[in-house]
């Protein structure tokens, strides 16, 4: 016996001769089988192995009565599943097509042999429980199918992708709910019915054209299309499609569906807003660089149509009348506004736009469906001639005060959102900031030339006094030369010509009489050389600056240097006589403050340039504080050596540091004429 095989297995023995049967069932106890049974007919057998559930039915083919052995099998195995031996002396060819038909798990020959029966039986219960677990495996994996088939249909129902597919006729085998939200059909509606049926004529020939392509090549591709869909109007679907392949074989086409119409008008916002950004900040650079108003207004309206996607744009300033006069304009802006008028009063109709409103109100004004709004009515004709869909308007201030408004348009519907609204509030904010910077400069502008004005007056005047200054010195020294000085000479000379003397004290008196008239002469020869030194007109300014400065040494008992370039030329009258008053200042400020031992003028030619330096050895002082105290008015004589030399074009330096004594430079810088220079 086969150790492989259970024993104790239960089998019914189905057979009409009871000898037989009864010679069986000893070989198969012999066997170590259990016996069920013998039963000798078909009706028998199927209640048999009802009520005994054997592991194993030896069926007699041939039975007596009207069911026999192979419509028995047939009945057991359908209700009980048990494995069938079929016994049978016969072996006609007719009797084994009806038993194969109740597929036995092995045949058996009479006469047998125990070893024959025991294989066959053997060999009946192996394929049992071959084919049982077959059968186990086999109702599994439909169960495994079932569950993936549940699933897949649960995930392609419960996607928000539209998810289908077409036979290769081109009828719809599948659709989920988003397809049918998207049709606004029901699923029987569309199910085996065709493109043609379902979308636009011009959609469904391009859908069909897809397919073909698509099963042709036996390929998937993925890319954007427009679809119409059930509320009318198309929207974006990101589509991957292709070839529907089953076992090898083309079937038809799918196609997964992803409406991106969200994220493209999320980008497309982007972009806008992205676009706007860039304007406002090549507007900021405009305002930094342009060099009026009305520049930078027409730079603006450029600028917001290049960069922020808009139709058009334009800027207008209330004229004196109450109407908006156009300034700048760009994009369509300019055919639109030809021949318009716009008023901010509210009782005419041409009032009632959002420009006029923005004017009134002081506040934006958004049109974002131009055609359809009530206070568009004049200019709806016009608008839908230009394409203009949408409008904002944006009021611009000056001083805070509203003068103008900043308009743009869209040949979108809605196109204005909240971040667009709130970032072109801010541009016109900037631009009317920039109005106020303009209107600020306007202001400076008009005060520095007012100030230059006055300056050049001042100059002019104080000029002109300079210059008659120096005509009354001249004039003074001239008088006090010629007439005073003489008339003083011939009063000395009478007194000094007194013939005979007069005895006693008379002759003393008349000398010293004669004595206070020369040192009366003497002063106001003194006088007449400090009004207007004689070298200055009669030999130049090398000379008199070497006379003043000798002089000026010798009274204070200092140390004198003079230092001049050689074949220096003598330059006009209004450098030279500034040259000698600034070096007259400065030596008397010198001899009073600086406690010097010395005192060096120096006179030099350089570059087109005269430049005169007055040194001394003295104490030093605080030179920035002097020059401030000069501006305030503090120093009169340092602030005359700055005005003389500012009034021919010089410049003049002040070199010193308090508490050291490292002595003082002043040194003035005066320009000269190319003929009178040297290189």
């Amino acid at each position: 016996m086969n150790d492989s095989m259970p024993a104790g297995k239960r089998i019914l023995v189905v057979e009409d001769d009871a000898l037989i049967a009864r010679a069986l069932a000893l070989r198969l106890a012999a066997l170590g089988f259990t016996v069920a049974g013998p039963v000798a007919s078909g009706e028998e057998a199927v209640a048999a192995a009802a009520r005994e559930r054997p592991d194993l039915v030896l069926m007699d083919i041939v039975l007596p009565g009207a069911v026999d052995g192979i419509d028995a099998a047939r009945v057991i195995i359908d209700e009980q599943r048990v494995p069938l031996l079929y016994l049978t002396a016969y072996a006609d060819e007719e009797r084994f097509a009806r038993a194969r038909i109740t597929a036995p798990h092995a045949y058996l020959i009479k006469p047998y042999s125990d070893r024959e029966l025991q294989l066959a039986i053997e060999l009946a219960l192996q394929r049992h429980q071959h084919e049982a677990l077959l059968l186990l495996e086999a109702e599994h994996q439909e169960r495994r199918i079932d569950e993936l088939a549940t699933t897949l249909a649960a995930l392609v129902e419960g996607s928000t992708d539209c998810i289908s597919a077409k036979g290769s006729d081109g009828r719809y085998i599948l659709c989920n709910g988003a397809v049918e939200r998207l049709l606004g059909r029901q699923r029987q509606d569309i199910l085996g019915h065709r493109d043609e049926e379902l979308f636009p004529a011009r959609m469904a020939a391009r859908l069909r054209a897809d397919d073909r392509r698509l099963m042709s090549a036996a390929a998937t591709e993925t890319c954007e299309e427009e679809i119409s869909g059930a509320g009318g109007g198309e929207r974006t679907y990101l589509t991957t499609k292709g070839c529907l392949r089953i076992a090898g074989e083309t079937v038809g086409v799918f196609a997964i569906a992803r409406d991106i119409s969200g994220r493209k008008e999320a980008e497309r916002r982007l972009r806008r807003l992205s676009g706007f950004f860039n304007a406002v900040a090549q507007i900021n650079q405009a305002i930094m660089h342009a060099e009026s108003a009305a520049a930078l207004l027409v730079s603006a309206c450029e600028i917001v149509v290049r960069h922020g996607e808009v139709d058009g744009a334009w800027v207008g300033l209330l004229d004196a009348d109450g109407w908006i006069e156009v300034v700048a304009d760009s994009g369509m802006a300019g055919e639109y506004l030809r021949g318009l008028r716009i008023a901010i009063d509210a009782q005419p109709a041409e009032g009632h736009g959002p420009d006029g409103a923005a004017m009134r109100d002081g506040r934006p004004a958004i049109c974002n469906d131009f055609l359809n709004d009530p206070r568009t009515g004049p200019w709806q004709e016009r608008a839908r001639a230009a394409g203009i869909a949408a409008a904002a308007v944006f009021p611009i201030r000056r001083a805070g005060a509203v003068v103008g408004v900043f308009s743009l348009y869209a040949g979108e519907v809605a196109y204005f959102d909240e971040e667009l609204i709130e970032l072109l509030g801010e541009l016109a904010s900037d631009i009317s900031f920039a109005l106020d910077k303009f209107s600020a400069d306007e202001r400076r502008q008009r005060a520095e030339a007012e100030l230059r004005s006055a300056l050049d007056r001042l100059h002019e005047v104080s000029a002109r006094l300079i210059g008659v200054q120096e005509e009354e010195r001249r004039r003074l020294a001239r008088d006090l030369h010629d007439d005073i000085g003489q008339n003083l000479t011939m009063i000395k000379i009478v007194l000094l010509g007194m013939r005979p003397w007069p005895a006693g004290g008379d002759r003393d008196e008349v000398q010293e009489a004669a004595d206070i008239a020369d040192r009366t002469l003497q002063r106001v020869r003194a006088l007449s050389v400090e009004l207007r030194p004689p070298q200055l007109d009669d030999l130049g300014l090398l000379p008199a600056l070497r006379a003043h400065l000798d002089s000026t040494c010798r009274q204070a008992g200092l140390k004198a240097r003079f230092i001049a370039d050689e074949g220096m030329p003598q330059p006009p009258e209004e450098i030279a006589i500034a040259c000698f008053r600034i070096a007259q200042e400065a030596l008397n400020n010198a001899v009073r403050h600086a406690g010097a031992s010395a005192l060096a003028l120096e006179l030099r030619l350089a570059k087109g340039l005269l430049v005169l330096s007055v040194r001394d050895d003295g104490r030093g002082f605080d030179a920035a504080a002097a020059l401030a105290g000069a501006a305030r008015g503090k120093s009169l004589g340092l602030l005359s050596m700055q005005e003389r030399a500012a009034l021919v074009g010089g410049q003049l330096e002040l070199l010193s540091e308090p508490a050291r004594r490292a002595g003082s430079e002043l040194r003035v810088t005066l320009p000269l004429p190319l003929s009178g220079a040297r290189q």
